[in-house]
């Protein structure tokens, strides 16, 4: 059976309109992000993130149901870049080193097409792997996500952020020297604590259907 991963291919949105200046600020700091993702992340990665031209970037991640996390780890570091995600889910071959620049395969191919897909049609995410209904759910709900997510002040995001990591209101609270109730409220209000849930229900969706992806992965790559 073929190991499923995920290969995410990333840009940053509206690149092309920064001032020169700015765009190598921001090339700067999306170097930076990397580099702790690959070493915070580096027990579920496959092959570490690295820029692959100008502003797009991409890594191989073995531990699908993390894919979510590592996305979201990123959009804490560069917020607030707005980046686009192309998420292909498969099988990848390996023609040298372990890098993603010196591989290919059916998740290449298919992250290649939803980054492509996602620029056309102004998505944030697009999955693609061989089970529609995976493909189906799971990018219905990034496009509700992110749809709320949109709406969010910087300051909603820092406690969206800070709440995902400490995990209490209180804890949260502590840090910022209010109320515990007033964390909730700001959450609930900005619908943050919907988006966690949905989050919760992509990666759990994400782990069952694991077993599937290889085996349709193992199917598409045998002769005949």
């Amino acid at each position: 059976m073929a190991n499923t991963v995920a290969v995410i291919i990333a840009d940053i949105k509206d690149s092309k309109k920064m001032k020169e200046r700015e765009r190598y600020e921001w090339q700067l700091f999306l170097k930076s992000a990397i580099v702790q993702v690959n070493e915070n992340w580096a027990a579920d990665i496959e092959a570490p993130f690295m820029i692959t031209k100008g502003d797009e970037f991409q890594g191989v991640v073995a531990n699908v149901p993390r894919v979510h996390s590592i996305m979201i780890e990123f959009e804490r570091l560069l917020h607030p870049l707005g980046l686009r995600y192309g998420i292909g889910l498969g099988a990848i071959q390996r023609m040298g080193a372990n890098i993603p620049i010196e591989m290919d395969g059916p998740a290449f191919h298919r992250a290649n097409a939803a980054l492509n897909y996602a620029k056309k049609n102004r998505l944030r995410v697009n999955f693609r792997s061989t089970d529609q209904q995976l493909d189906l759910y799971i990018n219905t709900v990034y496009t509700l996500m992110y749809a709320i997510k949109k709406r969010w002040s910087t300051i909603t995001f820092k406690r969206y952020w800070r709440y995902k990591e400490l995990g209490t209101y209180h804890k949260v609270a502590d840090l910022e020297g209010v109320s515990p109730q007033a964390v909730w409220d700001s959450l609930r209000n900005a619908h943050a604590t919907d988006v966690i849930a949905a989050e919760e229900a992509v990666m759990n969706f994400l782990a069952t259907k694991m077993v599937a992806l290889g085996a349709d992965e193992a199917d598409d790559q045998s002769p005949g």
